[in-house]
């Protein structure tokens, strides 16, 4: 009875200020194909996703190739950093790895995203035990989720992320069997 979860980072995207319609870059455009194809011969039966549009759009065309539908889950949304732009965001992001509770003013501390990253896991595993689920999401929901079940997903690794990046999460019941990130 397992469960076959692959978290896809999003593909490369266009820098606009708001998060939500953040558009993937043409790069990323092309990147989706490559991610339809991974997933051409997989025997995928669920597919879920940030609401963020760069997200979904990563996924969208394994979604249309195995003609299922995306179901959006809010919290598999990238975490939200402040209610301001932050000058120096590479100290920002070493001290929130340092220290998992801290955040910026009506930002989230990584503790947090794990939190409801872990909880959307847990949750799909119950509603969709023996599936092939296809998850969209953002390279620190996946990072802190990684890291909720093997400490090796530190900061060191959030740094060598690809746009778009696939890991495999088995699962055995509720018990993580492996996790297997892929080349593609």
């Amino acid at each position: 009875m397992k469960t076959n979860m692959y978290l896809v980072r999003h593909a490369e995207v266009k820098y606009i200020p708001d998060d939500l319609i953040r558009p993937l870059s043409e790069k990323g455009k092309k990147d989706v194909k490559k991610v339809t194809s991974f997933f051409k011969d997989k025997p995928i039966t669920k597919i879920v996703s940030s609401p963020y549009l760069r997200a979904v759009d990563t996924i969208k065309g394994v979604a249309l190739d195995k003609n299922i539908q995306i179901e959006k889950i809010y919290d598999c949304r990238e975490r939200k950093v402040a209610n301001k732009f932050i000058d120096d965001f590479d100290s920002f992001i070493n001290q929130q790895w340092e220290d998992f509770d801290f955040h910026l003013e009506g930002g989230e501390s990584l503790n947090q995203v794990q939190k409801r990253g872990i909880n959307v896991i847990f949750d799909l595993l119950e509603r969709y035990e023996s599936e092939n689920i296809v998850i969209g999401s953002h390279g620190t929901w996946i990072s802190v989720v990684l890291n909720y079940f093997d400490k090796k997903y530190n900061f060191s690794f959030w740094k060598t992320l690809k746009m778009p990046d696939i890991f495999l999460l088995v699962f055995n019941k509720k018990e993580l069997q492996l996790i297997k990130r892929f080349e593609i």
